[in-house]
């Protein structure tokens, strides 16, 4: 069983002042402190996996989650579930099959995600990764990807973050997208959680 244990805004702070300088560093505190009124106030909790932590799956909630050490997840990491606004910080690799991002997260290693990556916060988070980013395929409708090294993926759908703006190199448009991902010819986030969750992946033949 991982090694979990519940940690005070104190304690959560002086793990991040451990964490290799980056912006990476800062962003994780400034995030921090901005959920800090939800943990004073009892809302949420900080809760802490002690090294390499491996799950078969993780939905962060109301707690902000932090991981010290490499995090793998063998299905979906998913964030923002059942809440308006949520929090993970790794100070290490996150390797997971699929991601699914509507909020804020900050990694200070490489991110692997051996599927589909799909992200969207209505342009008020990010994905904030020190190290590199890997996938099969990218889905960004709305969401700011702070990446300081190098992005590599099959295939990238971008709007918020398409360069020149943001970092990310689109390959798809809409014209290139399935029927069924689409709605009044965009893709519409809502049709392509529901294939996934369907284990419709036909679409990755794009």
């Amino acid at each position: 069983m991982p090694d979990i244990r519940y940690i005070s805004l104190e304690e959560a702070a002086q793990l991040i002042q451990q964490a290799p300088d980056g912006d990476t560093k800062i962003n994780m505190q400034q995030h921090l402190d901005a959920f800090a009124e939800f943990v004073e106030d009892g809302t949420s909790r900080i809760a802490l996996y002690e090294g390499n932590t491996v799950l078969p799956y993780l939905a962060v909630k109301d707690d902000l989650i932090i991981v010290n050490g490499n995090l793998t997840v063998t299905g979906t990491l998913e964030d923002c579930l059942e809440v308006n606004l949520s929090l993970l910080l790794v100070f290490g690799n996150v390797t997971t099959q699929h991601l699914f991002t509507f909020s804020q997260i900050c990694i200070t290693g490489d991110l692997t995600v051996k599927d589909i990556l799909v992200a969207d916060s209505i342009c008020i988070s990010s994905l904030d990764v020190q190290g590199d980013v890997r996938a099969r395929m990218i889905f960004e409708d709305g969401h700011w990807f702070d990446i300081k090294g190098t992005i590599t993926a099959d295939n990238i759908y971008a709007s918020h973050s398409k360069k020149p703006r943001g970092v990310l190199q689109s390959n798809l448009e809409d014209e290139d997208l399935p029927d069924e991902l689409k709605e009044k010819g965009k893709l519409d986030l809502s049709n392509l959680m529901q294939a996934l969750m369907n284990n419709n992946a036909d679409f990755l033949k794009v």
